[in-house]
């Protein structure tokens, strides 16, 4: 495995911690940063890169991300991140089931190919993120990646939980964060990289902070 190995590795998992990090605020405090929101949820509709880097804009899509990931893996220690790890490894393992579901991958990715388009038409282009898309999103997860079971179970506030705007936020997340397993995986990061291979994906995300 080469240094640059590590290094897609690295931001496809800083990726999946974004999501799973933006996940857990909402259902904690109802408080999520609305530029890492967008960041994710624009992974979503790049499903055809000519490499990793297209997926995150580079790394401007993953600033968040990266933070978590060398954080985490410098100290392996979840402390107050321990719902965004649980989300992380559930989200890895719905990925690999969702693998062996050919025909619901093939429906994922119509319904998510219907988002965008209606997404260029509603915005005259402009690939905005709003509230509707956002729903949409929602819908598409909803429909498709919650349907497998065990589902990813979330930890948070009861008032935020209840709030419609919040489960559609959070649902069209996990759905960025399973976006960002599947790339984990199509690059050769497997769950057991995060405890025995964390030292070479530290130094892959530190390359570029």
């Amino acid at each position: 495995m080469t240094v640059i190995d590590w290094q897609k590795r690295a931001l496809a998992l800083s990726g999946l911690l974004q999501a799973c990090h933006l996940v857990s605020s909402l259902a904690r405090t109802g408080i999520v940063s609305q530029d890492a929101m967008d960041q994710s949820l624009r992974s979503i509709f790049v499903t055809n890169p000519e490499s990793i880097s297209e997926v995150y804009e580079g790394t401007r899509g993953v600033r968040t991300g990266l933070r978590l990931a060398s954080d985490f893996l410098r100290r392996l220690n979840v402390g107050e991140d321990v719902d965004t790890v649980r989300y992380v490894l559930a989200a890895i393992g719905l990925e690999r089931k969702l693998s062996g579901r050919p025909e619901l991958l093939r429906q994922l990715g119509a319904e998510i190919s219907r988002v965008d388009e209606a997404r260029m038409l509603a915005q005259d282009g402009s690939r905005a993120l709003d509230a509707q898309v956002v729903s949409s999103l929602a819908r598409v997860y909803e429909s498709t990646l919650s349907t497998i079971e065990p589902r990813i179970r979330i930890s948070g506030k009861r008032n935020f939980l209840a709030m419609q705007e919040n489960v559609d936020r959070i649902r069209a997340l996990l759905l960025a964060a399973i976006r960002s397993a599947v790339l984990y995986h199509q690059v050769g990061g497997r769950r057991w990289h995060l405890l025995f291979a964390r030292r070479a994906l530290l130094d892959g995300a530190q390359n570029y902070l």
